[in-house]
């Protein structure tokens, strides 16, 4: 669920005392208008009542979209020298907090720590557009016989790739020269995706890749 807090504040321009509130944690499906506030980045601003000058208040936020299995930390960009231990504390909270559900009901996959609103919507953003370009590489996938295995949100987003990977044959786990003929099979197809294009680039240029297990 959706949480804030009402805090106290002073206006940095005129002094005015008053109290706003900041949201601290927003659940991406049950509240969309929350999440179409912080992906603008119009979540926790502010304006005082007195001369109207409007203020961002920098606070930590618990974001959540089971949908695309995501859960974020993000804290303020001041806090990233402490991101190691903002780390371990991330991972203890969160495998206490999965202590309270059923074993059937718990997440299978990590949270992310994130510094800084700004990073946050500009990883979301980037991960749209990988989202597109997966929608259109499974249609010409599914329309020229081109196998390919379709990855699992938080896979593909810790692996910050697509989710739609082609590849030579069918099969889950499909090696390096799989995935490389799977993308000339694509690309072959539709060469405006560059996303795809940057994949095999760097697939190229690494001969140890390969596709990290879930």
């Amino acid at each position: 669920m959706s949480t804030f807090n009402e805090i106290d504040i002073e206006c940095e321009e005129c002094g005015e005392e008053f109290k706003g509130i900041v949201w601290t944690a927003v659940h991406a499906q049950q509240d969309p208008e929350l999440k179409d506030l912080l992906l603008g980045g119009e979540l926790n601003i502010l304006f005082c009542p007195k001369c109207s000058h409007v203020a961002y208040q920098d606070h930590f936020v618990l974001y959540q979209d089971p949908k695309a299995e995501l859960i974020a930390y993000i804290y303020p960009p001041t806090q990233e020298q402490d991101a190691e231990f903002l780390q371990k504390t991330m991972r203890v909270n969160f495998a206490e907090a999965q202590e309270i559900y059923p074993p059937k009901d718990r997440k299978d996959y990590d949270p992310i720590l994130v510094f800084g609103l700004d990073a946050f919507v500009k990883m979301m953003d980037r991960e749209e557009l990988r989202a597109e370009q997966s929608q259109i590489a499974e249609a010409v996938c599914v329309e020229h016989k081109i196998p390919f295995v379709k990855l699992r949100a938080s896979r593909a987003r810790a692996l910050r790739i697509m989710r739609v990977i082609p590849s030579a044959k069918k099969t889950e786990s499909p090696t390096r020269a799989d995935v490389l003929a799977g993308l000339d099979q694509l690309l072959s197809k539709n060469a405006v995706l560059d996303f795809y294009a940057g994949l095999r680039n760097a697939i190229q240029e690494d001969p140890q890749w390969h596709l990290a297990a879930a």
